[in-house]
């Protein structure tokens, strides 16, 4: 059975086997299976098989589970990202982290919690530039009734345009546009899950039609959004 949880700075979702297509998202990812290989491609194709892995984020990968699995999305801005990198210091895009990952933290992980070694809070390796988290705050917050511009945002961050575009990419490791994409997807499927349609939900997250929120969760999941959120 699929079951999705969202929280402040993660997301869990526990699935039975299931065969993405190549996708990308922004979120730092572990995938976890308690008894079942996880077959993981990267962008050039190199393939392993893992009980446990971690994805870095804005990375593209191909995922394939033979059983039920649990799938952590973490907020790469989030002190619990920080956390994680620090502790698996994952030195490839997409890496296994079996063996070194203990069998009763498997377990929290696919149950869909995080387990209590990893929520311990330490200071971040790479702090956002604070004019950069000012504006990643204001999309975050406006991100339902605003539409946003690069000259807002720059003025937001007092800097100059071409400065915001270099520095932003620069310290949240994606454009500005990709960035608004993944939290307006955040916003969409908080929607679904409380209710709401996939017509209104991309309303709510402000995509331009369904067809938009499916081809976009699409390129970020690897499955058409109706097969895990309508279930």
């Amino acid at each position: 059975m699929i079951h999705i949880q969202i929280f402040d700075d993660h997301a869990t979702f526990i699935s039975p086997a299931i065969h993405t297509d190549r996708h990308k998202h922004h979120a730092l990812e572990v995938i976890v299976s308690m008894g079942h290989e996880i077959q993981i491609a990267d962008a050039f194709g190199n393939t392993f098989t893992s009980q446990a892995a971690v994805v870095l984020p804005d990375q593209l990968h191909q995922t394939i589970t033979t059983g039920e699995a649990a799938f952590i999305f973490i907020e790469p801005e989030s002190d619990l990202a920080n956390t994680i990198l620090t502790a698996f210091k994952p030195t490839q895009s997409v890496q296994s982290i079996e063996g070194r990952i203990s069998e009763a933290d498997i377990k929290t992980f696919t149950e869909g919690s995080i387990p209590p070694t990893f929520t311990k809070t330490i200071k971040s390796l790479n702090l956002i530039d604070d004019r950069i988290q000012t504006a990643t705050d204001f999309i975050r917050s406006h991100i339902t009734t605003h539409e946003f511009s690069l000259e807002i945002l720059a003025e937001i961050a007092c800097l100059s345009t071409s400065r915001f575009t270099h520095l932003f990419k620069a310290q949240v490791g994606i454009p500005i546009r990709p960035f608004i994409l993944w939290c307006r997807m955040r916003v969409a499927v908080t929607s679904v899950l409380s209710g709401m349609t996939l017509t209104q939900a991309a309303h709510e997250a402000g995509f331009s039609d369904t067809a938009h929120l499916s081809r976009t969760f699409m390129d970020m999941f690897g499955v058409n959004p109706s097969t895990v959120l309508k279930q």
